[in-house]
């Protein structure tokens, strides 16, 4: 009989590169395959009172409909930008078929999918969504030693499809994930922020909406790099 439950960890992008590099040496990765889920929806997510129970029924169609060994995808970014585990990263994705295989050295595709429809006229993919899908597939490029022509959208490897969505230029997704990130806030640098500046003036604001603005500053400086937001 199958497994009825699997557990999902979510993790900041920060964090799940973090994680990821521990498998450097572990597992060859021959590109990145990009993929957006349709269905569940961004509304479906924000809809959803258990986030985790929305990357579970993605798991259940996979394995009981689909009849995949896992769920297919080895990561999944949320609206929120948030990381979610997949399947192992050692074993191939269920992602396009005839482009799922190992090659002759072992190595396979790294898979990831965006929750939400991003066909033209539907939904749209925005920060920090995009940032953490940029992020995480510019760290694979660096980390794997790949070039930008191994970025495959599905639709590449399956024609009939429009996935990861209609309204997504694949030229303006490779540009970003390619584009010179100097610039970008530190953890570091956006914790200092929040240390020096940032609490001091919470602890001395006088009401509720001038404490509610500090705290919204305060999560924007780490969504900006890569934290959790509190």
């Amino acid at each position: 009989m199958p497994v009825q439950h699997k557990g999902f960890r979510r993790y900041t992008l920060h964090e799940y590169i973090a994680w990821l590099e521990t498998f450097v040496g572990q597992v060859g990765f021959t590109g990145v395959h990009v993929h957006g889920t349709w269905k569940p929806t961004i509304a479906d997510y924000r809809a959803a009172s258990d986030k985790e129970r929305l990357i579970q029924s993605m798991w259940r169609f996979h394995v009981g409909t689909r009849k995949f060994n896992d769920i297919a995808q080895h990561a999944t970014i949320d609206p929120d930008g948030y990381v979610w585990e997949g399947r192992s990263l050692l074993l191939p994705p269920a992602s396009a078929t005839g482009f799922n295989d190992v090659d002759q050295d072992g190595r396979h595709p790294f898979m990831f999918e965006m929750i939400g429809n991003f066909d033209i006229g539907a939904e749209q993919l925005r920060p920090p969504q995009l940032d953490s899908a940029v992020g995480l597939t510019k760290a694979i490029l660096d980390r794997w030693r790949l070039p930008a022509a191994a970025i495959k959208f599905h639709r590449e490897m399956q024609p009939s499809k429009t996935c990861p969505g209609s309204a997504i230029d694949k030229s303006w997704f490779v540009g970003l994930v390619t584009s010179n990130e100097k610039g970008k806030l530190s953890e570091k640098d956006a914790n200092r922020i929040i240390t020096t500046w940032l609490q001091p003036a919470w602890g001395t604001a006088k009401t509720k909406e001038e404490k509610d603005e500090i705290h919204r500053l305060a999560n924007e400086l780490r969504k900006a790099s890569g934290q959790r937001i509190s």
